[in-house]
């Protein structure tokens, strides 16, 4: 265990920022808390504290993995892994107790601590913590008896200040979609009766206890009676008498808590009025899915339920999810961006559209659309796979045309269905994951790449594209027109034009990159269709670099296509590109592999493709060539004396312009984006390294052996990709 400071202290608000407990509050109570942690390195294997020990502090992963486990009968008994922005020990604290798990270093990591007395300091100083703290101790105390300190039930309320925008459809699927991807089981809590949508539920008849007074069920101990069975392999409760009991408000918490000793999540569909009960249910949500469409009206309503509810239940913004069903397409309202800013929230997703959703749709039907790979079904399984801590991330990495070893990855992916829930991407990465997110899929990517098998159609979208700024132009013109009127129009013209092709071959470069970029962009534009981050089939993120600010540039709304081309925007090479005010170049000059940007985002486990060659790879094939070159040696010396001759020089030609300054730039980039993503890559649950050693940076004319090797490593590693992707079923579809 090393403990130090943190050169740059903002490192240490960045971390507070992802902890989900700290995300409500101020710069002025993130400093501080900041100031009064410390950051400690654990080597792999260190224990960070035993189970049976007293606890001494709080503590926030900030790089790295650790396992949290028991002992079992002799045995460890893995209970979670905690990745950097997961908080622990905070359990121990409150309760006053002893540690009931031990936490162990899985690889080289980073914590923030927090002493106890700062933390209790920091308590003090901050009530609003006071709250959550005390919800989440409350949820780790009902499911204490699952076996672990971090094994919890979850209880979900879906919601809506408005009947018919879809509540009770995604309340059904994602109830559907919680079991069949975790396993665990679920009960859905109905607490108005479907709403016009009985066959969603199965069943035209409630059980008959439930037609009693459910506190008096509970209390009675047939409570198992009054829980029916779903076709779509839930339970499911009727629960609507409660709002009308006398006694109803006073039940809900006792009947909740006591779901979750039978439950691993419970769903609350509740009607849309904003009575007493109803707020007492919401109060006992872990999490609420606040649904709305883009209807003006609806959005209107929404809004006010929002104020409504941070007035009775305080700070809102960690619980509420606002969901927004495109259920008459995103034209005939409010537009996404326009929705947000009216609710003052941001909106967590977006449910596309079913176009025959209604009470007459059955559950067949219903189950059948769930089991297809329709956006809809996507959209409510990925909701389900983050519910279920189940997120799967995949970061594409930089690497120009080794780049093309992504292909191959992807087509594994897909041909063996191995679930991913959100995508990055820098540099050639970005291109890879905005066109796979856009819907081109693995064998459209292939047949791309392969139309530059001719080495030339690469080299034209640069070659052709020369940019040359407007004072060589103007310098040009007033050099053409002197000479001009001293010998003549033509010879004037023609002095004109090499002024200014010398000058702006001479300043093209001293401009940020002699190579403009409109023939690339004008590729990517036709490309990716004047495709949106909205419109992709899962979360996109794509990764650029402000140099002048030494930060990253996440793009994850907009436009597709420009922010790819500044994230493939090589220093020196392209002419950087300004976007939201900011210069942009290309992304592996920050964060070549951007796995934590997938880890901000929420994703559980990350998937990481690191196509740059290792120093020892590259040294066995610089030892293969010499090998090489000492055979073609000795073949030259039985050769006749002008071949020899003719062979010296035209080695020697190739010596004199070798390497083109390009050359020397980009495999100076390579090297040092080698060294930052090795240290992203530590992150990563699993890392795929489909290297090519020896292949050129600009090879995109034989991306044959790249895709090949692509598809060669990932299956290699197809039982890690499907343990970690928790493959549990095969779709229909």
């Amino acid at each position: 265990m090393t403990t130090f400071e943190s050169s740059r202290p903002q490192d240490k608000l960045l971390i507070l920022r992802r902890v989900p407990v700290f995300t409500a509050c101020s710069d002025e109570q993130l400093h501080f808390i900041a100031d009064r942690t410390r950051l400690v390195e654990y080597k792999k294997g260190e224990i960070i504290y035993r189970e049976g020990e007293r606890a001494e502090g709080f503590y926030i992963v900030s790089s790295g993995r650790l396992r949290v486990f028991s002992v079992v009968d002799g045995r460890e008994d893995t209970v979670t892994v905690l990745h950097n922005g997961d908080s622990f020990g905070e359990m121990s604290l409150l309760l006053g107790e002893n540690h009931s798990a031990t936490v162990q270093a899985i690889n080289d990591t980073f914590v923030l601590h927090l002493a106890k007395q700062d933390f209790e300091d920091v308590i003090n100083r901050i009530p609003s913590l006071v709250l959550y703290l005390s919800r989440l101790l409350s949820k780790r105390l009902r499911t204490r008896q699952r076996g672990g300190e971090f094994s919890e039930s979850t209880i979900v309320a879906v919601y809506s200040a408005a009947t018919g925008v879809g509540r009770t459809s995604f309340a059904v699927a994602l109830a559907a979609l919680l079991k069949q991807e975790t396993g665990h089981e679920v009960v859905m809590v109905d607490f108005g009766e479907a709403e016009g949508h009985p066959l969603l539920y199965g069943t035209g008849a409630m059980p008959t206890p439930a037609r009693r007074t459910l506190s008096d069920a509970v209390s009675e101990g047939v409570f198992d009676e009054a829980v029916a069975d779903h076709p779509l392999g839930f339970h499911i409760l009727f629960a609507s008498a409660l709002l009308s009991e006398s006694r109803g408000e006073q039940a809900i918490a006792p009947l909740l808590n006591f779901l979750t000793k039978r439950f691993q999540y419970i769903l609350i569909d509740l009607p849309v009025e904003l009575n007493p009960p109803i707020l007492k249910a919401l109060t006992q949500s872990d999490l609420i899915y606040l649904i709305t469409d883009a209807q003006q009206e609806h959005l209107v309503h929404t809004n006010a339920l929002l104020h409504r509810l941070q007035a009775s239940m305080g700070t809102v913004e960690q619980r509420i999810k606002v969901v927004l069903n495109l259920r008459d397409g995103l034209e005939a309202g409010v537009p996404l961006q326009e929705a947000a800013q009216q609710l003052r929230q941001p909106i967590a997703f977006t449910l596309p559209h079913i176009p025959s959703i209604s009470s007459r749709m059955t559950v067949e039907e219903f189950q059948r659309l769930l089991a297809t790979q329709s956006p809809y079904a996507m959209t409510v399984r990925r909701t389900a796979r983050e519910l279920g801590g189940l997120l799967v991330g995949l970061a594409l990495g930089s690497g120009a045309a080794l780049g093309l070893a992504h292909i191959g990855v992807l087509k594994v992916i897909e041909r063996e269905r191995i679930p991913i829930d959100i995508i990055a991407g820098s540099s050639i990465g970005a291109l890879m994951a905005g066109l796979w997110a856009s819907g081109h899929s693995a064998e459209d990517l292939e047949r791309m790449a392969l139309e530059f098998k001719n080495p030339w159609d690469i080299r034209r979208l640069f070659i052709l594209d020369f940019g040359i700024p407007i004072f060589s132009l103007i310098v040009g013109t007033l050099a053409g027109i002197g000479v001009g009127w001293l010998a003549g129009f033509w010879t004037g013209l023609l002095f004109g034009f090499l002024v200014s092709m010398a000058l702006g071959l001479i300043l093209g470069p001293l401009a940020g990159g002699p190579i403009q970029g409109a023939r690339l962009m004008a590729k990517l534009e036709q490309d990716f269709g004047g495709k949106t981050f909205e419109e992709t089939w899962l979360p996109l993120k794509i990764v650029a670099a402000n140099p002048m600010a030494r930060e990253e540039v996440i793009f994850d709304s907009g436009p597709l296509a420009p922010a790819v081309r500044a994230s493939v925007s090589i220093p020196g090479i392209f002419k950087p590109i300004v976007l939201q005010g900011k210069v942009c170049l290309d992304g592996g000059v920050v964060n070549p592999i951007p796995v934590s940007v997938l880890k901000r985002a929420g994703a559980h486990h990350v998937i990481a493709v690191n196509v740059f060659p290792t120093t020892p790879e590259l040294m066995a094939h610089r030892q293969e060539l010499l090998r090489r070159r000492t055979e073609r040696d000795g073949m030259l010396a039985s050769r006749s004396l002008p071949f020899r001759l003719w062979f010296r020089i035209r080695q020697e030609l190739i010596r004199s312009v070798s390497p083109l300054v390009f050359d020397v730039i980009m495999r100076s980039m390579q090297s040092m984006e080698h060294q930052i993503a090795e240290v992203a890559c530590r992150e990563a649950d699993l890392t795929l390294r489909p290297t090519v050693p020896g292949s050129h940076w600009l090879e995109f004319f034989n991306p044959e052996k790249f895709i090949r090797r692509g598809e060669e490593v990932t299956l290699q590693h197809l039982p890690e990709l499907k343990r970690l992707a928790g493959v549990r079923h095969v779709d229909n579809a």
